[in-house]
Protein backbone atom coordinates (compact mmCIF):
# COMPACT_ATOMS: atom_id res chain seq x y z
CA UNK A 1 0.00 0.00 0.00
CA UNK A 2 1.23 3.50 -0.85
CA UNK A 3 0.11 6.75 0.77
CA UNK A 4 1.09 10.17 -0.54
CA UNK A 5 1.33 12.53 2.42
CA UNK A 6 1.68 15.58 0.14
CA UNK A 7 2.80 16.58 -3.34
CA UNK A 8 3.51 20.17 -4.32
CA UNK A 9 4.98 21.57 -7.54
CA UNK A 10 6.31 24.96 -8.58
CA UNK A 11 6.10 24.55 -12.34
CA UNK A 12 9.38 24.81 -14.20
CA UNK A 13 11.48 24.68 -11.03
CA UNK A 14 10.78 21.92 -8.50
CA UNK A 15 8.39 19.22 -7.33
CA UNK A 16 8.45 17.94 -3.74
CA UNK A 17 6.63 14.86 -2.49
CA UNK A 18 6.39 12.75 0.65
CA UNK A 19 5.29 9.12 0.39
CA UNK A 20 4.87 6.31 2.94
CA UNK A 21 4.73 2.70 1.73
CA UNK A 22 3.70 -0.40 3.66
CA UNK A 23 4.84 -3.95 2.87
CA UNK A 24 7.40 -4.92 0.24
CA UNK A 25 7.62 -2.37 -2.54
CA UNK A 26 9.47 -2.12 -5.81
CA UNK A 27 8.97 0.11 -8.84
CA UNK A 28 7.09 -1.94 -11.37
CA UNK A 29 8.36 -0.18 -14.49
CA UNK A 30 11.29 1.76 -15.86
CA UNK A 31 11.98 5.09 -14.25
CA UNK A 32 13.96 7.89 -15.84
CA UNK A 33 13.27 11.60 -16.38
CA UNK A 34 15.04 14.80 -17.40
CA UNK A 35 15.15 16.44 -13.96
CA UNK A 36 17.67 16.14 -11.12
CA UNK A 37 16.23 13.88 -8.43
CA UNK A 38 17.00 14.04 -4.72
CA UNK A 39 15.58 11.06 -2.83
CA UNK A 40 15.79 11.21 0.97
CA UNK A 41 14.93 8.02 2.90
CA UNK A 42 13.23 8.88 6.18
CA UNK A 43 12.75 5.31 7.43
CA UNK A 44 13.38 1.76 6.27
CA UNK A 45 16.14 0.37 4.06
CA UNK A 46 16.50 -1.40 0.75
CA UNK A 47 18.30 -1.39 -2.58
CA UNK A 48 18.60 1.23 -5.29
CA UNK A 49 19.66 0.40 -8.85
CA UNK A 50 21.28 3.30 -10.77
CA UNK A 51 22.32 2.81 -14.42
CA UNK A 52 24.31 -0.39 -13.84
CA UNK A 53 25.03 -0.70 -10.11
CA UNK A 54 22.93 -1.48 -7.04
CA UNK A 55 23.41 0.33 -3.73
CA UNK A 56 22.20 -0.44 -0.22
CA UNK A 57 20.21 2.51 1.11
CA UNK A 58 19.33 3.18 4.76
CA UNK A 59 17.32 5.75 6.68
CA UNK A 60 19.21 9.04 6.64
CA UNK A 61 20.65 8.49 3.16
CA UNK A 62 20.19 10.87 0.24
CA UNK A 63 20.23 9.34 -3.24
CA UNK A 64 21.24 11.71 -6.06
CA UNK A 65 19.95 10.84 -9.53
CA UNK A 66 21.13 12.83 -12.54
CA UNK A 67 18.82 13.53 -15.49
CA UNK A 68 17.67 10.43 -17.34
CA UNK A 69 19.65 7.90 -15.38
CA UNK A 70 17.82 4.58 -15.24
CA UNK A 71 16.92 3.92 -11.63
CA UNK A 72 14.75 1.61 -9.57
CA UNK A 73 14.16 1.30 -5.84
CA UNK A 74 13.08 -1.80 -3.94
CA UNK A 75 12.51 -1.85 -0.20
CA UNK A 76 13.19 -5.51 0.50
CA UNK A 77 14.35 -5.71 4.10
CA UNK A 78 11.93 -3.67 6.18
CA UNK A 79 8.24 -3.68 5.17
CA UNK A 80 7.57 0.00 5.90
CA UNK A 81 9.49 2.92 4.49
CA UNK A 82 8.98 6.63 4.06
CA UNK A 83 10.77 9.06 1.80
CA UNK A 84 10.87 12.67 0.67
CA UNK A 85 11.56 13.42 -2.98
CA UNK A 86 12.63 16.48 -4.96
CA UNK A 87 12.61 16.79 -8.75
CA UNK A 88 14.64 19.88 -9.74
CA UNK A 89 14.64 21.45 -13.21
CA UNK A 90 18.21 22.32 -14.12
CA UNK A 91 17.90 25.51 -16.21
CA UNK A 92 16.41 28.04 -13.77
CA UNK A 93 18.07 26.51 -10.72
CA UNK A 94 21.54 26.44 -12.26
CA UNK A 95 21.22 30.10 -13.24
CA UNK A 96 20.38 30.94 -9.62
CA UNK A 97 23.21 28.78 -8.25
CA UNK A 98 25.81 30.34 -10.56
CA UNK A 99 24.53 33.81 -9.70
CA UNK A 100 25.26 33.05 -6.06
CA UNK A 101 28.73 31.62 -6.70
CA UNK A 102 27.76 28.00 -6.07
CA UNK A 103 28.22 24.76 -8.00
CA UNK A 104 25.78 23.77 -10.71
CA UNK A 105 23.58 20.75 -10.04
CA UNK A 106 25.72 18.63 -12.35
CA UNK A 107 28.93 19.66 -10.59
CA UNK A 108 27.49 18.94 -7.15
CA UNK A 109 26.02 15.58 -8.14
CA UNK A 110 29.29 14.54 -9.80
CA UNK A 111 31.25 15.57 -6.73
CA UNK A 112 29.08 13.85 -4.14
CA UNK A 113 28.29 10.62 -6.00
CA UNK A 114 25.02 8.72 -5.83
CA UNK A 115 24.74 8.28 -2.03
CA UNK A 116 25.22 10.87 0.71
CA UNK A 117 24.85 9.70 4.32
CA UNK A 118 23.60 12.34 6.77
CA UNK A 119 24.32 12.65 10.47
CA UNK A 120 21.55 13.25 13.02
CA UNK A 121 21.80 17.05 12.86
CA UNK A 122 21.89 17.07 9.07
CA UNK A 123 18.92 14.69 8.90
CA UNK A 124 16.72 17.03 10.92
CA UNK A 125 17.76 20.01 8.80
CA UNK A 126 17.23 18.12 5.52
CA UNK A 127 13.72 17.10 6.54
CA UNK A 128 12.90 20.62 7.70
CA UNK A 129 14.10 22.17 4.43
CA UNK A 130 12.25 19.72 2.20
CA UNK A 131 9.01 20.10 4.17
CA UNK A 132 9.50 23.88 4.17
CA UNK A 133 9.77 23.89 0.38
CA UNK A 134 6.51 21.98 0.16
CA UNK A 135 4.74 24.34 2.57
CA UNK A 136 6.00 27.42 0.73
CA UNK A 137 4.74 26.10 -2.61
CA UNK A 138 1.39 25.14 -1.05
CA UNK A 139 0.82 28.59 0.48
CA UNK A 140 1.96 30.55 -2.64
CA UNK A 141 2.61 33.71 -0.69
CA UNK A 142 4.39 36.76 -2.05
CA UNK A 143 8.03 35.96 -2.94
CA UNK A 144 7.34 32.20 -3.04
CA UNK A 145 9.62 31.52 -6.04
CA UNK A 146 12.59 33.32 -4.53
CA UNK A 147 12.18 31.71 -1.11
CA UNK A 148 11.92 28.23 -2.65
CA UNK A 149 15.19 28.85 -4.53
CA UNK A 150 16.85 30.05 -1.32
CA UNK A 151 15.72 26.94 0.56
CA UNK A 152 16.98 24.76 -2.29
CA UNK A 153 20.32 26.57 -2.16
CA UNK A 154 20.55 25.97 1.60
CA UNK A 155 19.68 22.30 1.08
CA UNK A 156 22.35 21.88 -1.61
CA UNK A 157 24.96 23.59 0.57
CA UNK A 158 24.03 21.14 3.34
CA UNK A 159 24.73 18.25 0.97
CA UNK A 160 27.98 19.86 -0.22
CA UNK A 161 29.25 20.08 3.37
CA UNK A 162 28.43 16.46 4.20
CA UNK A 163 31.18 13.83 4.08
CA UNK A 164 34.87 14.18 4.62
CA UNK A 165 37.97 12.67 3.09
CA UNK A 166 36.77 9.06 3.37
CA UNK A 167 35.38 7.14 0.43
CA UNK A 168 31.94 8.33 -0.72
CA UNK A 169 29.05 6.41 0.82
CA UNK A 170 28.12 4.98 -2.56
CA UNK A 171 31.45 3.20 -2.86
CA UNK A 172 30.89 1.52 0.51
CA UNK A 173 27.28 0.59 -0.25
CA UNK A 174 27.45 -1.36 -3.48
CA UNK A 175 25.35 -4.52 -3.16
CA UNK A 176 27.63 -7.57 -3.27
CA UNK A 177 25.21 -10.52 -3.45
CA UNK A 178 25.65 -12.88 -6.44
CA UNK A 179 22.36 -11.74 -7.98
CA UNK A 180 23.30 -8.05 -8.00
CA UNK A 181 26.84 -8.77 -9.13
CA UNK A 182 25.59 -10.84 -12.06
CA UNK A 183 23.18 -8.11 -13.14
CA UNK A 184 25.99 -5.55 -12.94
CA UNK A 185 28.23 -7.75 -15.11
CA UNK A 186 25.54 -7.97 -17.77
CA UNK A 187 24.79 -4.22 -17.54
CA UNK A 188 28.52 -3.41 -17.79
CA UNK A 189 28.80 -5.60 -20.89
CA UNK A 190 25.82 -3.93 -22.57
CA UNK A 191 27.17 -0.47 -21.72
CA UNK A 192 30.58 -1.37 -23.19
CA UNK A 193 29.16 -3.15 -26.25
CA UNK A 194 26.00 -1.32 -27.35
CA UNK A 195 26.48 -2.67 -30.86
CA UNK A 196 26.02 -6.30 -29.82
CA UNK A 197 23.19 -8.19 -31.48
CA UNK A 198 23.36 -11.13 -29.11
CA UNK A 199 20.04 -12.71 -28.22
CA UNK A 200 18.90 -13.21 -24.63
CA UNK A 201 19.95 -16.86 -24.96
CA UNK A 202 23.44 -15.86 -26.17
CA UNK A 203 23.88 -13.27 -23.42
CA UNK A 204 22.87 -15.80 -20.79
CA UNK A 205 25.40 -18.26 -22.19
CA UNK A 206 28.13 -15.62 -22.09
CA UNK A 207 27.58 -15.25 -18.34
CA UNK A 208 27.04 -18.97 -17.63
CA UNK A 209 23.44 -18.72 -16.46
CA UNK A 210 20.11 -19.82 -17.89
CA UNK A 211 18.03 -17.53 -20.04
CA UNK A 212 15.09 -17.65 -17.60
CA UNK A 213 17.30 -16.81 -14.60
CA UNK A 214 18.94 -13.89 -16.40
CA UNK A 215 15.58 -12.54 -17.50
CA UNK A 216 14.16 -12.85 -13.99
CA UNK A 217 16.99 -11.30 -11.97
CA UNK A 218 17.62 -8.52 -14.47
CA UNK A 219 14.00 -7.38 -14.35
CA UNK A 220 13.85 -7.71 -10.55
CA UNK A 221 16.93 -5.52 -10.07
CA UNK A 222 16.56 -2.96 -12.89
CA UNK A 223 12.83 -2.94 -13.59
CA UNK A 224 13.67 -3.55 -17.26
CA UNK A 225 13.95 -6.49 -19.58
CA UNK A 226 17.48 -7.18 -20.84
CA UNK A 227 16.69 -6.22 -24.44
CA UNK A 228 14.85 -3.08 -23.34
CA UNK A 229 17.84 -2.05 -21.23
CA UNK A 230 20.15 -2.67 -24.23
CA UNK A 231 17.97 -0.48 -26.44
CA UNK A 232 18.00 2.36 -23.90
CA UNK A 233 21.81 2.18 -23.75
CA UNK A 234 21.94 2.33 -27.56
CA UNK A 235 19.63 5.32 -27.70
CA UNK A 236 21.79 7.13 -25.12
CA UNK A 237 24.86 6.55 -27.30
CA UNK A 238 22.90 7.66 -30.37
CA UNK A 239 21.96 10.95 -28.70
CA UNK A 240 25.62 11.80 -28.18
CA UNK A 241 26.59 10.80 -31.70
CA UNK A 242 23.77 12.86 -33.20
CA UNK A 243 24.76 16.03 -31.37
CA UNK A 244 28.55 15.71 -31.23
CA UNK A 245 29.35 13.56 -34.28
CA UNK A 246 29.11 13.84 -38.04
CA UNK A 247 27.55 10.43 -38.67
CA UNK A 248 24.35 10.08 -40.66
CA UNK A 249 21.31 8.51 -39.01
CA UNK A 250 21.88 5.37 -41.07
CA UNK A 251 25.52 5.15 -39.97
CA UNK A 252 24.57 5.59 -36.30
CA UNK A 253 21.95 2.87 -36.62
CA UNK A 254 24.56 0.47 -38.03
CA UNK A 255 27.27 1.47 -35.52
CA UNK A 256 24.95 0.70 -32.62
CA UNK A 257 23.78 -2.65 -33.92
CA UNK A 258 20.14 -1.87 -34.67
CA UNK A 259 18.66 -4.43 -37.03
CA UNK A 260 17.28 -1.71 -39.33
CA UNK A 261 17.02 2.07 -39.52
CA UNK A 262 13.26 1.73 -39.09
CA UNK A 263 13.70 -0.10 -35.80
CA UNK A 264 16.31 2.45 -34.67
CA UNK A 265 13.98 5.37 -35.39
CA UNK A 266 11.10 3.65 -33.59
CA UNK A 267 13.20 2.97 -30.48
CA UNK A 268 14.67 6.47 -30.52
CA UNK A 269 11.26 8.10 -30.67
CA UNK A 270 9.92 5.79 -27.94
CA UNK A 271 12.50 7.03 -25.43
CA UNK A 272 12.98 10.65 -26.53
CA UNK A 273 9.61 11.56 -28.11
CA UNK A 274 11.52 12.86 -31.14
CA UNK A 275 12.89 11.44 -34.36
CA UNK A 276 16.71 11.29 -34.64
CA UNK A 277 16.80 14.11 -37.20
CA UNK A 278 14.54 16.36 -35.14
CA UNK A 279 16.58 15.61 -32.03
CA UNK A 280 19.83 16.51 -33.84
CA UNK A 281 18.41 19.76 -35.18
CA UNK A 282 16.89 20.95 -31.91
CA UNK A 283 19.83 20.01 -29.70
CA UNK A 284 22.38 21.62 -32.02
CA UNK A 285 20.28 24.78 -32.04
CA UNK A 286 20.43 24.77 -28.24
CA UNK A 287 24.21 24.46 -28.34
CA UNK A 288 24.49 27.39 -30.76
CA UNK A 289 22.23 29.52 -28.54
CA UNK A 290 24.20 28.51 -25.43
CA UNK A 291 21.36 26.47 -23.98
CA UNK A 292 23.61 23.47 -23.26
CA UNK A 293 21.82 20.89 -25.36
CA UNK A 294 22.85 18.12 -23.01
CA UNK A 295 19.71 16.09 -22.32
CA UNK A 296 20.42 12.43 -22.77
CA UNK A 297 17.97 9.78 -21.63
Amino acid sequence: MERTVFRQELEGLVMVEQVVREEDYAMKSRHFHDTYELYYLLEGEGCYFIDRETYLVRAGDVVLIKPNQIHKTSMERIPRHGRLLLQITAGPMNAFLRGNGFLTLEELYDQKGPIVSLGERERALMESLMLGIGEEIRDRRKGCGLLVKLKLLELLILLWRCGGESAPAGERRRAQTPRYQKVQQVADYLQAHPETRESLEELAGRFYISRSWLSRIFREVTGLGVIEYANIVRVKKAQKLLVHGDYSVTEISELLGFESITYFERMFKRYTDRTPLRYRREEKEKLIKGGGGKRYI
